[in-house]
């Protein structure tokens, strides 16, 4: 199974090896950090996530989410690496006091919100 599926399997960008991002893409927040991923999936919604697992999981891949770039690790060679930079809904209901946040939003935009 190529990992050029991918490309098929969701809405989302998918950055392989050799595109003109991908370098970018697949660097961490902390930039000492090498991490040789085999793909980069900017996730559109729920639907792409569970694309890339099914895909991940017929392949014998790793997945791995990093939203925001925070969180990286040297040990994913030839993992799929998901960015969830699109989950980026914040709802706020202050009189229930319950707040929902997506797994892209960054901690300012969080405050700004309040």
């Amino acid at each position: 199974m190529s990992i050029e599926n991918l490309r098929t399997a969701v809405r989302g960008g998918v950055l392989l090896p050799g595109d003109a991002d991908f370098d970018r893409a697949a660097q961490p927040w902390n930039t000492a950090v090498a991490q040789s991923v085999a793909a980069v999936v900017e996730a559109a919604d729920a639907l792409d996530v569970a694309a890339v697992l099914e895909y991940a999981r017929r392949a014998g891949r790793a997945v791995v989410t990093q939203p925001t770039g925070h969180g990286a690790t040297g040990d994913i060679d030839g993992a799929i690496l998901v960015r969830t930079t699109c989950f980026n809904s914040i709802d706020i209901d202050a009189e229930q006091r319950v707040a929902r946040v997506g797994s892209g939003v960054q901690w300012g935009q969080v405050q700004a919100a309040g």
